[in-house]
């Protein structure tokens, strides 16, 4: 692969069927020498769908994360 010079070079992909949960009770932190606890009950919020992109010569990140997977997304 040769890209012309001053050519924007990007790697992309996308993670699709994310579940978006939130969890029914905060961590809950316990004395001294214990480790915390998460309850195993959780809300959900659908799926969603992650799009990113990085920018090979500057190394910058771009990513938006989308509600719906269809083409004008």
């Amino acid at each position: 692969m040769n890209p012309p010079d001053n050519a924007l070079v990007l790697c992309v992909d996308e993670k699709t069927q994310i579940q978006v949960l939130e969890r029914a009770q905060h961590t809950i932190f316990p004395q001294q020498n214990l480790s915390a606890h998460q309850s195993n009950d959780y809300y959900r919020h659908g799926t969603t769908t992650l799009f990113t992109a990085l920018d090979y010569i500057t190394g910058k990140v771009i990513g938006d994360c989308k509600d719906r997977h269809t083409m004008e997304s």
